[in-house]
């Protein structure tokens, strides 16, 4: 666990001396101690995830347990828990670990691509969650809390430059306006360099880093109410869409040929593929992939007597324009991607009683619109003929043809909610909580083509069977409303008064989901994800709470789980998003952290989780067996067996006007599987990063000077992987290479 800094609302950061066993979160809503809520949750404070460079979310998995995020591009980025989560792939499909930024949910996974700058603090809460949240998720929401315009003035600013021509620029400025009633903050951020991928066709590095934000706050208090509002715009324009080939299926298992993208590049084109992963760029037609992240959001809290009203008002857009290169190779086959444009307008109210007495309680209501356009555009280039069809027609036939799906959604969402506590002793408590939703999703897809010289009546039989073979036109639309019940059950009772020992059962349902691939015949709107977890857990303090030690056990079960499957009345349809079967993970995680001296801070997490499909029947087989169905029943879901992290820092003086610094973090992932379905592709063997610093500081934090390092051993290793495909080969989503570089801060 990570420790963090003492101000209220804060965790307490590694740097600061304080001790592990005050650290204060808001998972509740309220401001309690870590040890005092009965919950797992783990914490990174901002502290340290400025001092450590954690700026992205896959970079909170080398800190806390059981807890991963893939960050391919922003439409496929996936938060996970105990190795589920995601979306499905498939814009219309929630995520299962909901991501929430100052008490705003952010619906899309695609909102989870940006750098979060100028933070407060970091929680991540283990099972089903929406008796005290806005919207409900079943595995858990990792909870974001930025800082807040300050009415003592200040000025911040840092820059780094690092290996392959990087630099960063980040500032914030934050002050009074009007004495102590309105105050401003204002953070930016720059950040530019080079990829380290290189493109063998042009030279153009790849996996770069070009992005910015701006993000504006004003905070009003004027007596019994307090008012926050929240402006900001993210931008990036990158070439981070390089996918590393590694191998292709020439031979099925059961002896046959498949004529694949290998086979095709070798007899068709003369191309020797390269399978060097993850040296192996060679793409003509790679372009930049563009996102744009806009939002404002206000939170109003009055205290109405004993009592506190909170209203949080937020809208949020998010577009994304991919230029992929599908055939990942040196010819002008096809750029397939999706066009995604969400907008999400959302009104949260809670009222809150006041604590200290035998019973307090929240309660609230929450209204979601949601609007998602999501357009998988299929563009045939002049070497499209000879691949698809026959190198004997001309180029004309499929050159400049496009073929569009474009899936739409339209979703709306109410919902109350309620949590009490209940302390029937000054030892025991009994938490109960309770959530109604109504959910209503109008979805669509649309097939349809255009584009390409107009062909002789000859030829054109041709083109119509390439069009029909992705999908032809069509229209397929429907309409559901979904309505559910989630709960938790929470007693808990202090053994002492650093013991705390806790047990919860709690229920959950992932909204059902709008399959905007969804072909004619196949389910368009699926029935939602139901998740029960059962936890136990104790959570001690020792040596004057200069330590904490934490442990739960947990076994959740997911029934409906949205994953691909196949109707084996129906073959024809292929893979499809609907209700695949069940997940059961189970196991145990930890937490500990130790001040060792006013100078070493140690902390140490780790897990076991034992994920299996209970039925999974009628899952697509990987593509070694050739089409068909596989029962992967009984089998592991590929999440990891084992993870954990290690943490030393250290902060000493040299002189009266000097501290040195250093942090050392190592973190570990056992062997996974990162395809769905499981193949011998998709295995990614246990690796481990390592990442340090040493700087120097002015003791009063007034500057800092540090030079640091992440993945020092230049591990080579894979975040995704996808399956092949008749356009391409199985390749990998590769993970970031070793970077280092010195960073220079000034506080004013």
């Amino acid at each position: 666990m990570a420790q963090q800094n003492e101000a209220p609302a804060t965790a307490v950061s590694e740097e600061d001396g304080s001790a592990p066993g005050d650290i204060v979160v808001m998972a509740r809503k309220r401001e309690e101690r870590l040890q005092d809520v009965p919950l797992s949750i783990s914490a990174i404070s901002g502290d340290t995830v400025a001092n450590e460079r954690l700026f992205r979310i896959s970079d909170y998995a080398g800190k806390i347990p059981n807890f991963s995020a893939l960050q391919q591009n922003t439409r496929t980025s996936g938060l996970y828990i105990r190795g589920v989560g995601g979306n499905a792939n498939n814009d219309g499909a929630e995520p299962g670990v909901g991501l929430i930024v100052d008490n705003v949910f952010f619906t899309h996974v695609g909102f989870s691509w940006l750098d979060f700058v100028d933070l407060d603090h970091v929680e991540l809460v283990r099972g089903p969650q929406g008796t005290l949240l806005g919207k409900n998720t079943t595995i858990g929401a990792l909870v974001v809390t930025t800082k807040k315009p300050s009415f003592d003035p200040g000025l911040e600013l840092e820059g780094t430059v690092a290996n392959r021509n990087r630099y960063e620029i980040r500032a914030n400025a934050t002050g009074p306006i009007a004495g102590d009633t309105l105050a401003y903050r204002v953070t930016f951020y720059n950040t530019k360099g080079d990829g380290w991928a290189r493109n063998a066709y042009n030279g153009r590095k790849l996996l770069d880093l070009n992005r910015w934000a701006v993000r504006g706050q004003l905070l009003f208090e004027n007596g019994n109410v307090t008012n926050r509002v929240i402006a900001e715009h993210y931008e990036t324009s990158e070439y981070n869409n390089f996918y590393s080939p590694f191998a292709d299926v020439n031979t099925l298992n059961d002896g046959t040929v498949r004529n694949g993208w290998e086979r095709k590049m070798r007899t068709l084109f003369g191309y020797d593929p390269n399978y060097d992963f993850p040296n192996n760029a060679n793409s003509d037609q790679l372009g930049l992939m563009k996102s744009k992240t806009n939002g404002l959001s206000n939170q109003l809290d009055v205290e109405i007597g004993d009592h506190t009203l909170t209203s949080v008002s937020a809208w949020r857009d998010y577009s994304y324009r991919p230029d992929h290169d599908s055939d990942l190779s040196p010819f002008s086959i096809l750029k397939a991607g999706f066009d995604l444009d969400v907008s999400q307008l959302s009104q949260e109210i809670r009222l809150a009683s006041p604590t200290g007495g035998a019973f307090d309680y929240q309660v609230g209501g929450y209204f979601l619109r949601e609007k998602i356009d999501s357009n998988n555009r299929s563009r045939f280039q002049k070497d499209a003929t000879t691949y698809f069809l026959s190198p004997l027609l001309p180029a004309s036939v499929l050159d400049g043809v496009e073929y569009d799906q474009f899936g739409r959604a339209r979703i709306t969402s109410y919902a109350a909610f309620g949590q009490a506590s209940w302390h029937v002793t000054d030892r025991a408590t009994l938490t109960g909580g309770l959530r109604y939703t109504i959910e209503t999703k109008e979805a669509s897809n649309t097939g349809s083509s255009f584009g390409g010289e107009t062909l002789p009546a000859g030829l054109e039989p041709y083109r119509a069977a390439l069009v029909s073979a992705f999908g032809g036109p069509f229209l397929v639309e429907g309409k559901r409303t979904y309505r559910s019940f989630s709960w938790l059950i929470n007693p808990s009772y202090k053994l002492t008064d650093d013991i705390l020992a806790y047990a919860s059962v709690s229920y959950g349902e992932k909204s059902g989901a709008a399959n905007l691939s969804a072909l004619p015949g196949r389910p368009l709107l699926i029935d939602p994800e139901k998740s029960t977890a059962y936890e136990i857990g104790i959570k001690t303090s020792f040596a004057d709470r200069r330590g904490t030690f934490n442990v739960d056990l947990y076994w959740n079960d997911i029934k409906d789980y949205q994953a691909g499957q196949i109707d084996p009345d129906r073959l024809a349809l292929g893979t499809y998003l609907g209700n695949a079967g069940s997940v059961r993970m189970r196991g145990v995680e930890f937490d500990a952290a130790y001040r060792i001296d006013r100078h070493f801070n140690l902390s140490l997490s780790g897990a076991y989780n034992d994920a299996i499909y209970k039925s999974y029947a009628n899952a697509p087989a990987p593509i070694e067996y050739g089409s068909g169905i596989l029962d992967l029943s009984g089998q592991r879901t590929g999440a990891p067996k084992w993870s954990g992290q290690a943490s030393l820092n250290y902060e000493a003086p040299v002189t009266s006007n000097l501290n040195i610094s250093a942090f050392v973090n190592q973190s570990y992932r056992s062997r996974t599987n990162l395809l769905n379905p499981l193949s011998v592709y998709g295995e990614q063997e246990g690796y481990g990063l390592t990442n340090a610093g040493l700087g120097i500081k002015d003791p009063d934090d007034r500057w800092s000077v540090q030079i640091w390092g992440r993945n020092l051993l230049d591990k080579i290793y894979a975040v995704g992987i996808q399956s092949a495909n008749p356009v391409a080969p199985f390749f990998k989503i590769p993970g970031d290479r070793r970077t280092f570089g010195l960073t220079v801060k000034g506080r004013f």
